[in-house]
């Protein structure tokens, strides 16, 4: 299942396992590399005239050729990266201590520029997708980032507790 990771602080929608070319493709991973790809480039004028499927979950011809699409544009702007077709889950900033971001990792950054430029609605771009797009919430296991909201116990130093005890 898709979820939200925080990668070297941000917030991000992650894959679980590999979307796209010769991947696993599981369903809720489809639909979240979907859903980001519409959000953060349908629009944009580098991406002028090119169909966006809806976010379903469904690995087509159409999303496996935004996914390369996406690589090559990655690698023009960056001079970085491979274009397989593929999206694997990103473990950690980058593949395998080179100096090229994941796939997953450019396409998050994509969508918070997108979130930020276009002032979408949401408290973050992984908000603003499950409201433009229900199905995403469900892919994600819903936001799986939040608060707890609990007050610190004031301390003498300045630095307090929750208050939390162990059974």
């Amino acid at each position: 299942m898709a979820n939200i990771e925080i990668i070297d602080g941000v917030t991000h929608v992650n894959v679980s396992t590999s979307v796209g070319r010769n991947g696993v493709n599981s369903e809720s991973d489809v639909l979240a590399v979907q859903a980001l790809m519409k959000f953060a480039l349908e629009g944009r004028p580098v991406w002028h005239g090119i169909k966006f499927p809806e976010p379903t979950g469904t690995m087509d011809r159409r999303t496996q050729e935004l996914i390369k699409h996406f690589q090559r544009h990655q690698k023009r702007i960056t001079k970085r990266g491979k274009i397989d077709g593929r999206i694997d889950p990103a473990k950690g900033l980058y593949v395998n201590g080179s100096a090229n971001f994941w796939t997953i990792r450019a396409l998050n950054v994509e969508a918070v520029e997108s979130w930020a430029v276009w002032n979408r609605i949401g408290r973050n771009h992984v908000h603003a997708i499950g409201l433009l797009y229900p199905a995403f919430k469900a892919a994600i296991g819903d936001e799986g980032v939040g608060t707890l909201n609990l007050p610190l116990d004031g301390g003498s130093n300045g630095v307090g507790t929750l208050g939390l005890e162990l059974e």
